[in-house]
């Protein structure tokens, strides 16, 4: 009788509580949702399997759960510096490096979303290639591929392998799929997979320019000459009226 009390006590508390918030909306709508399921599972009022059952499949948090972590690793900048140090150990060979960088993004694609991992490094692939003086056109497609042979490397790697598990699962069919159990096949994969986006960066992907700044846009690079400034030049330290 005392903790059905309680419950009563802490369901009402939790209902002032989301009606506060919905009204002022301090945080989010659906923050303030998630603010009072959890409440009530930490309450111990409703079960947490009663708490996520309203998200249909338990492997919708999952796939959440994984976007979260590929924010966490943008946010830290952790792959900046990673690719960073593979750009200082690849050299001045552009393809060496991208065959570097390809087999980044495959690698890390089968720990995070593919989808996350595409979005994380196309910044990286625009300055990969305004470095070597690559079109884009020639990066973002291979981009796009590499992430899904590394999908294929791990049970997390892509939504489909993580729906295939839960359905497994659910069916009871005897059959477990472990976190490497892809590993062996997706290796062959991303091995011919990487071959096959070196040769079509190569040699099948048409090159076109784009407008990364205002002296292409307006086509002034013809009219513009730059002079480099030795550290033993008479002009340091001089200004053009006195040059």
């Amino acid at each position: 009788m005392i903790l059905e009390n309680i419950h009563v006590l802490q369901i009402i508390f939790v209902l002032i509580l989301m009606t506060i918030l919905f009204i002022t909306e301090i945080v989010p709508m659906e923050v303030t949702s998630l603010i009072g399921l959890s409440l009530l599972v930490v309450f111990g009022i409703i079960d947490y399997r009663e708490a996520i059952s309203g998200f249909g499949k338990p492997v919708v948090l999952v796939i959440v759960a994984i976007f979260i972590i590929s924010r966490s690793i943008v946010k830290t900048g952790f792959l900046e510096v990673v690719t960073d140090y593979l750009y200082r150990i690849a050299g001045t060979s552009k393809w060496i490096t991208l065959s570097i960088f390809y087999f980044v993004v495959a690698v890390i694609s089968g720990f995070i979303n593919n989808t996350a991992a595409v979005s994380i490094f196309i910044p990286l692939a625009m300055n990969l290639g305004h470095r070597f003086h690559i079109s884009p056109t020639k990066i973002l497609l291979p981009l796009s591929y590499a992430a899904i042979f590394g999908g294929t490397l791990t049970l997390i790697g892509t939504s489909t392998n993580i729906i295939v598990s839960n359905y497994i699962t659910e069916k009871e069919l005897g059959i477990h799929l472990y976190m490497f159990d892809f590993f062996k096949l997706g290796s062959v994969f991303l091995l011919i997979g990487t071959i096959y986006n070196l040769i079509i960066s190569k040699w099948l992907l048409p090159s076109r320019a784009i407008t990364s700044s205002l002296t292409q846009k307006y086509h002034m690079r013809t009219f513009l000459t730059e002079y480099k400034v030795t550290t033993d030049s008479i002009v340091i330290n001089e200004t053009l009226r006195t040059i």
